[in-house]
């Protein structure tokens, strides 16, 4: 099957867009091409969401391409997992709406555009991502597989910096090398590689809150000559299906499928948590994890630097509140390595919440981190550690181990630095995973100290899903933890 498509925007949300702007991605034209249909749904289209806001809007669209099933499927999915996280992962949800526009076709290569407007307390924003499929294995790739690795993307994200470090309106700590932040990468209509930020993803913060206001989309150019060393094949393949006389789709022979097999590294972007070196259960490494709840604060960006100092791994429990005022932070814990889990969207007890109330507890914080890093959150530590069965019930439902503590630093009791690092030291045995606060000025005086005296003994400094050997999802660890702290 030969899809030919006409320059310039197939099922556009933006028409007009691309042409002569160099900020803009290629954009093909004429929705009516054969071979090209479209999927369409609404919010009943949507059913059996954990967390589902009375009278939210949904409105979604995607392409379907004969002979690319694939395709549509990954888009469905990719769309699918949008309406969950903006439901369970906004304030106040209004109307989430999904449209799309092809950026490129040929090469054996599609590239589809998603454009995201919703709206919740917050306002009006925008949001988008681009993905490629690949006829020849049937793979469909994030933005950041246009890139040969996680360092050609820290190198973009220092390009990036260096172009927007000079706007008011923008706060260039705010990008991270992470799958969310660099969700939409394509080429403008001269060759360039032209990179997108969804508005107010770039935001900085101000008294401890992104503003409501944002200054909308942002892009960064880079030029050909420069980009190219950046490239991956399968970048190289998009830029020249972006830039295409007669855009076209041309799918591979019986023998040729199959023939770039999609490879089952992680993409750029998507970070891995501690060192993947370190086993903790070979019955000698001496482990450790420091986990620290409540975060992020406004001390947890000096808390970062002394893990960064120290060249330690930590693992930090979330509330929603925090999450979603200081996304920045979120994304830089998560892109420096650390393990990023949920302490639940508000820092309430669960164990005595109606039960109606527990789906919109334990979603919500993992819908914020996916929503900023693209990463899926493997644990969750109710808040006080209260826990029962409903509970446990719950955070399995939702594909989430249970993780409590084995020692407790007591720093939430008002110690100071000494009397916490006296503590910790003392009840810490290998493969201890510690309860720590960042919003405690104490803990964080505590911290390099604890840090040095564990050393002295060898230990060495894990995620707790090092510690407790790669929680399993349904599980409670320790598997004793009755709520009971």
């Amino acid at each position: 099957m030969l899809l030919a498509l006409p320059l310039a925007a197939c099922g556009s949300a933006n028409p007009g867009a691309g042409g002569g702007d160099p900020q803009r991605l290629t954009v093909l034209s004429e929705r009516s091409v054969d071979g090209i249909g479209e999927w369409r749904g609404e919010a009943r289209d949507f059913p059996g969401h954990p967390v589902d806001p009375a009278g939210v809007e949904i409105s979604v669209a995607y392409p379907e391409i004969e002979g690319a099933a694939s395709l549509s499927e990954g888009l469905a999915a990719r769309v699918d997992q949008e309406v969950r996280d903006f439901r369970a992962g906004t304030r106040d949800p209004v109307r989430l709406d999904i449209g799309w526009e092809l950026v490129a076709a040929g090469e054996g290569l599609v590239g589809v555009r998603l454009v995201r407007t919703e709206e919740d307390m917050h306002g009006l924003r925008e949001g988008y991502s681009t993905y490629w499929y690949d006829a020849r294995s049937g793979a469909v790739s994030s933005s950041t597989e246009l890139l040969r690795g996680q360092e050609e993307l820290g190198l973009l994200n220092g390009i990036a910096r260096e172009e927007l470090a000079d706007l008011a309106d923008v706060d260039p700590n705010a990008l991270q090398p992470v799958l969310r932040t660099y969700d939409s990468i394509g080429f403008n209509a001269a060759g360039d590689l032209v990179v997108e930020f969804d508005d107010g993803h770039l935001s900085p913060i101000v008294d401890g809150h992104v503003p409501d206001s944002s200054p909308g989309r942002r892009a960064v150019v880079v030029d050909h000559d420069r980009a190219r060393p950046l490239l991956s094949d399968l970048g190289e393949r998009a830029r020249e299906a972006s830039l295409a006389d007669e855009p076209d789709l041309l799918p591979p022979s019986a023998g040729e499928a199959g023939k770039d097999d999609p490879s089952d590294d992680p993409p750029p972007g998507a970070v891995t948590a501690g060192d993947p070196g370190v086993d903790c259960q070979d019955g000698v490494t001496r482990c450790v994890a420091l986990t620290f709840d409540d975060g992020p604060v406004d001390a947890t960006p000096h808390l970062l630097d002394l893990l960064a100092e120290e060249e330690v791994s930590a693992t930090f429990f979330l509330n929603g509140g925090p999450a979603l005022t200081r996304p920045s932070v979120l994304r830089r814990a998560y892109a420096e390595g650390h393990e990023i889990a949920s302490h639940g969207d508000e820092h309430e007890h669960m164990n005595t919440m109606d039960a109606e109330r527990l789906p919109a507890q334990t979603a919500a914080v993992s819908a914020m981190v996916r929503r900023q890093t693209g990463f899926t959150v493997e644990q969750f530590r109710p808040p006080f550690g209260a826990t029962d069965e409903a509970v446990h019930e719950e955070i399995a439902a939702q594909g989430m181990a249970e993780v409590a503590w084995t020692v407790d630093s007591r720093d939430w009791e008002g110690h100071d630095r000494d009397e916490i690092v006296e503590h910790v030291v003392a009840e810490v045995e290998p493969g201890a995973v510690v309860l720590l606060h960042d919003p405690q000025p104490a803990t964080l005086a505590a911290v390099p100290e604890i840090i040095e005296r564990l050393r002295a003994r060898d230990y060495v400094f894990v995620t707790s899903g090092q510690a407790l050997g790669g929680p399993e999802p349904g599980r409670v660890y320790p598997p004793d933890w009755d709520g009971d702290w």
